[in-house]
């Protein structure tokens, strides 16, 4: 069995669910009657269409933990930046892109499960979905993931400069540049998927069930579901065409890998000579060069997270457009883990900036608990009963002024 249409889109795993993949190739089990798909459904393939009791779990349990975590600590940082100015920092303006990015894929891709988990019995029927909401959480499940593929690049280049390239980086890094250049990428995405909108569309498909047993009686089961998906049937020219056009996506994600490694490298080994070299120039140039390692690791961390949690989904993706053909169980397995690791990237950044960055930590704290004494005031200000350390300090207080820049 084919990995079927309609997979080769970022958005179609994360909306039409494992579904999706049960119909196999238009030519294979899927038929044109009376303008209608036809899918043949057969018992090895049925658990890609009834929601199983694991189903019922991901759906009602992990989704909604991990929403809520994603919704809450993405909006969390947002409120962070705007409101403490002292993190408006070139690399956060980025981060925030990212957070951002992030919002929309939660809000586009998740809320539409617990829809169509409520109002039918077939996985991933659209029946009571629109014609527009399916287009536009289409669009925007896409516009969401492939923002973040370009943010990280673009993070992990801003980062490179800064370390490798410091006066180049006073001159190329500001604030109004990175805020520039987060819209130029919000703009570029926005219309390269405008094929997205034009293409998606629900499709009416015939189900024709196997042989009631004394299991399973599929008599209750529909007859009939609705597919919001890229054009159908597969086959069909400019639907193939728009589909080829679609692995410059993947490809566009799985570029983020080579270029965030070697650039990462790179980085890593010009901290390393500063290092060297800021043990000859006291604990000012050594505070510097520990504030730079604390923020690249936590952005390694940050980065890396994202590569193997969107790895899987990109490969499946691959795996369809080209037509390698996988075991319905494996099959299963494979969508509903990607599915998952998705949905945790979007949701684990903001843990990763509090465990790795204690300016993140301060800037929570001093946001959301800010009846408790924190150590140092992100802004810029020592708190009460530790300023006279500070101030009686001249090589701590220079320290400190560094690290809060």
């Amino acid at each position: 069995m084919s990995l079927t249409s309609p997979f080769p889109s970022v958005a179609t795993i994360l909306e039409d669910g494992v579904s999706s993949l049960g119909p196999g190739d238009a030519s294979a089990n899927s038929s044109m009657a009376a303008d209608k798909l036809e899918y043949v459904i057969t018992k090895e393939v049925l658990q890609l269409y009834i929601y199983s009791y694991l189903d019922r779990l991901l759906v009602t349990v992990a989704m909604p933990i991990i929403f809520i975590i994603g919704v809450i600590g993405n909006a969390s940082v947002i409120v962070v930046f705007l409101r403490i100015k002292g993190m408006r920092t070139v690399t956060n303006h980025y981060l925030i892109n990212l957070a951002i990015a992030d919002m929309l894929f939660f809000l586009a891709a998740v809320p539409q499960f617990w829809i169509l988990y409520a109002t039918s019995p077939v996985f991933a029927d659209y029946k009571s979905i629109s014609r527009p909401y399916c287009k536009i959480t289409m669009f925007a499940t896409d516009v969401g993931i492939i923002v973040s593929g370009l943010t990280v690049i673009v993070v992990t280049l801003e980062r490179y400069v800064a370390i490798c390239w410091p006066h180049k980086f006073k001159q190329l890094s500001t604030r109004p540049r990175a805020i520039l250049v987060c819209g130029l990428i919000w703009l570029f995405t926005c219309l390269y998927k405008i094929p997205t909108i034009i293409f998606a569309d629900l499709y009416e498909v015939n189900l024709v069930w196997p042989e009631s047993s004394n299991e399973t009686d599929f008599d209750q089961y529909p007859r009939t579901k609705v597919d919001c998906s890229y054009c159908l049937p597969r086959a069909h020219k400019p639907c193939g065409r728009f589909r080829f056009s679609l692995t410059v996506d993947q490809f566009l994600l799985l570029m983020v890998i080579p270029v965030t490694m070697v650039l990462y490298t790179l980085i890593v080994l010009q901290l390393q000579r500063l290092s060297k070299s800021s043990s000859l120039r006291g604990s000012a140039g050594s505070s510097s060069t520990r504030m730079k390692k604390q923020v690249v690791r936590m952005l390694i961390v940050t980065i890396t997270v994202y590569i193997i949690c969107i790895t899987p989904f990109r490969l499946l993706n691959l795996f369809d457009i080209f037509r390698h053909s996988l075991p319905p169980d494996i099959t299963w397995v494979l969508v509903n883990t990607a599915r998952i690791m998705m949905y945790t990237n979007s949701a684990v950044n903001p843990i990763i900036y509090n465990i790795m960055s204690d300016r993140y930590r301060h800037a929570f704290r001093q946001t959301f608990l800010c009846c408790i004494p924190s150590y140092v005031n992100v802004n810029g200000e020592a708190s009460s009963d530790r300023k006279s350390k500070y101030t009686n300090n001249a090589s701590t207080r220079f320290e400190y002024e560094r690290s809060t820049r």
